[in-house]
């Protein structure tokens, strides 16, 4: 895999054109040059896919502290059938301390009735600060807490980490 370089933001993408070399020689590096960045692109992005019980690596990479260790984003997904002080399993297997948690967000639905249209709602949420629905986490069990109202309402909470974290 090619190592990105920080001070290139844009270093995962691939560039919009090509040129490609008449030489025959010199077409057979390029290509085998081109197709592995190509992989290296395109092997990392699972993107949008968010498995509930098991990780997806989400393409996200993580470049801090230093510039030679390049750390992989992944996401799970817990997903919740009622809004209702419970406590759950983590998601996530094999929680050990370089595991780092990048971002946790929770969404709420209700959908509309079968009569009517504009009593439905939806919103989403973080952790905390939110009266309806808050959560806490630790490495095996997620604790919903509630304001009691929130019973009718089905969602998801997301954790986006990073696995090699230290």
């Amino acid at each position: 895999m090619t190592t990105p370089n920080p001070s290139e933001l844009f270093t995962p993408f691939l560039p919009a054109t090509f040129v490609i070399p008449e030489d025959p020689e010199r077409l057979r590096t390029y290509l085998n040059e081109k197709l592995s960045a190509i992989s290296d692109v395109v092997n990392d992005k699972t993107i949008g896919a968010f498995t509930q019980s098991s990780e997806a690596i989400n393409g996200n990479k993580y470049i801090y502290d230093t510039s030679k260790k390049v750390r992989n984003g992944y996401q799970s997904v817990a997903r919740i059938k009622s809004w209702v002080p419970q406590t759950i399993p983590m998601p996530i297997q094999d929680v050990n301390p370089q595991f780092v948690i990048a971002q946790v967000w929770g969404s709420a639905s209700k959908p509309c009735s079968k009569t009517g249209q504009g009593d439905g709602e939806y919103f989403s949420f973080f952790g905390a600060g939110d009266p309806r629905i808050q959560f806490t986490m630790t490495d095996t069990t997620i604790t919903i807490t509630t304001n009691g109202s929130t019973a009718a309402y089905q969602g998801f909470i997301f954790i986006v980490y990073v696995r090699d974290g230290v």
